[in-house]
């Protein structure tokens, strides 16, 4: 734990996105820097952390936990339905929620804004094709096979998308496609 008091501050303004473009909301950022915590304190992450990756590690990490929260939402948006074709929903209540397929997207489109890997494009494909938008999936998987055919220069970006079956990925976009 001392050495995570060591390191510097979790979201300095440089070095949090690829373009320096990327807002996130309150909520957003405390999830992201608690889920970027925990990486950090499961493992030894303190030489990245001080070193030149440290900035790719912490987009990385930033971008699993916003496209986690895109999956979270989209999960309880598929609840709300359900309690809805079931009769459990509560009509008035539901009105002032928010639009969670919406903030699902939103989620994603942060999590390629903030570490633009091939693999997170594929994701957002595949997020949208669950729901239905099988245009905008199609955009998403096209610009997944784009960078798919570029070797990720980046080590993070490298582990990152090593970790995955790039293969079956782009079958599965080539299909949809």
């Amino acid at each position: 734990m001392a050495a995570f008091a060591e390191m510097p501050a979790v979201f300095q303004e440089e070095n949090l996105t690829a373009e320096d473009s990327v807002h996130l909301t309150p909520d957003e950022k405390a999830e992201c820097e608690t889920f970027l915590r925990s990486v950090i304190e499961s493992g030894d992450y303190q030489q990245i952390m001080k070193g030149t990756l440290a900035g790719s590690f912490k987009r990385g990490v930033i971008s699993a936990c916003m496209m986690g929260r895109a999956r979270r939402f989209l999960l309880q948006a598929a609840s709300r339905t359900a309690d809805e074709s079931f009769g459990r929903g509560n009509h008035e209540w539901d009105v002032n929620e928010p639009d969670l397929a919406e903030l699902a997207y939103l989620a994603a489109e942060k999590a390629c804004d903030i570490f633009p890997i091939s693999i997170n494009f594929y994701d957002f494909g595949c997020l949208l094709q669950e729901q239905g938008r099988n245009g905008k999936a199609r955009v998403a998987f096209k610009e997944f096979l784009r960078r798919a055919n570029v070797k990720e220069i980046d080590p993070i970006a490298r582990a990152a998308v090593s970790r995955r079956d790039i293969a079956g990925a782009i079958e599965h976009a080539r299909q949809a496609m």
